[in-house]
């Protein structure tokens, strides 16, 4: 399902069933171009490449002695952690054209029919707003970490959906122990910079501070709280080298409040088809660069983290943010959850957002699922790819009738069922 055949018929319009909405930037090449340009310059050409000229990721894109061919070479990351899968191209731009973005936004509409055309609309700011905060519980903003103007448009939005109804932020970047440092800062009794000492923020979470002080501003402006998602470090480390067993089920009860919910969950059609386009390629590209020795609190490994472990700490990881998360939204009915997370635990539904929304007993109408600044390499299978793919808008499976798959923000036909972007 790639976006590139829906380019190849011009975009025609197509029966919307469901949505889902990211959010990118478009200037000067950062982001997707608009949907008209994108037939004339090829999804699955070398057209693309430009995106990511001299952008700060892990990968940039040189022109062979002006022939007009472009080669890739590999740049060394300054730091590394579990997102790194999802971090891998993002794109930094200066403070001056962060702290004023004009955003574009697009909604990705599926298609389960035989055709399997997924297409994108184009909406305006207001009507995205709209979308995101009229009758939901979560909006989860797939971020990547690194880059100031994925953090300049959630600041934007804070403020936006914060004019309608009380609003809390909750961030990954900050492990569950240091809610009461958040706590003080929203109650204005520490600053930022007391908060980042306080969160042991540049230990243990090293994605730079400064990036997200546009998020800060927003949230002490607008009164939105702030919630501590992520696993604590210790917690995760134990699940890296011994798995769930390690942890036990006292360590692992605050994480996984439902052991059964969290285990029907993971048995579903749908999370299969995820795991094997997004976690099991994840771990491969740990592995390539060879991260997978050491555990989140820095433990060395004596060899590679087996995929069982690397794959219960991310389930850990995930269940960690969605029930802390459903925890404030069931305490605040009539509040507006907004989850500042990894673009990895957003993309097709299935790690926080759908959590999330089984933790409620809620349908996946009702939580928002939006990616920032999205580039092809954060929808393809295969991050380590040398050639520039075509975006995927959409991962197929068969449909087997299974509670997930019933419930999630999907399109069915008889015989197959589809994850939008």
């Amino acid at each position: 399902s790639r976006a590139s055949t829906c380019a190849a018929r011009r975009w025609k319009r197509m029966k919307i069933v469901k949505m889902m909405l990211f959010l990118v930037r478009a200037e000067d090449g950062l982001g997707l171009m608009s949907p008209e340009r994108w037939p004339a310059r090829g999804l699955e050409g070398r057209g693309v490449a430009r995106w990511h000229h001299e952008c700060g990721g892990a990968f940039v894109e040189e022109d062979e002695g002006g022939s007009g061919r472009r080669r890739r070479r590999r740049v060394s990351r300054r730091r590394a952690s579990a997102e790194v899968a999802a971090a891998t191209l993002s794109v930094a731009v200066s403070g001056a054209r962060a702290s004023s973005p004009r955003s574009v936004t697009y909604l990705v509409k599926p298609d389960s029919s035989a055709e399997l055309q997924p297409s994108l609309e184009s909406v305006s700011r207001g009507a995205a707003v709209e979308y995101l905060g009229r009758g939901t519980r979560g909006v989860f903003l797939g971020e990547h970490h690194d880059a100031l103007a994925d953090h300049a448009v959630q600041a934007e939005l804070i403020r936006s959906l914060s004019r309608r109804r009380r609003t809390c932020v909750g961030l990954e970047a900050v492990q569950r122990q240091f809610q009461p440092a958040l706590d003080a800062f929203s109650a204005g009794e520490i600053d930022a910079n007391e908060m980042r000492a306080a969160v042991e923020w540049d230990t243990r979470w090293v994605w730079p501070f400064e990036r997200y002080e546009p998020v800060f501003r927003a949230c002490r402006e607008t009164g939105a709280s702030l919630l501590a998602l992520n696993v604590d470090s210790e917690d995760l480390a134990l699940v890296e080298t011994g798995g769930y067993d390690k942890l036990g089920a006292r360590g692992l009860e605050p994480y996984v409040p439902d052991a059964e919910r969290f285990a029907r969950f993971a048995n579903t059609a749908a999370f299969k088809e995820y795991v094997k386009y997004v976690i099991e390629p994840s771990y491969d590209a740990h592995a390539k660069m060879g991260i997978l020795k050491t555990t989140i609190t820095g433990q060395t490994l004596k060899e590679d983290m087996p995929f069982r472990n690397f794959f219960a700490g991310r389930m850990l990881w995930d269940s960690s943010m969605a029930n802390r998360a459903a925890s404030w939204a069931r305490d605040n009915p009539a509040g507006l959850f907004v989850g500042l997370v990894g673009a990895d635990h957003v993309k097709f539904g299935c790690g926080v957002p759908a959590r999330f929304a089984f933790a409620l007993d809620e349908s996946l109408d009702r939580v928002r699922s939006v990616l920032l600044n999205p580039s092809p390499y954060d929808t393809c299978r295969d991050i380590m790819v040398t050639e520039v793919p075509p975006f995927t808008l959409q991962l197929r499976f068969a449909a087997t009738g299974s509670s997930f798959a019933a419930d999630a923000r999907q399109t069915a036909s008889a015989d197959q069922t589809v994850l939008p972007l």
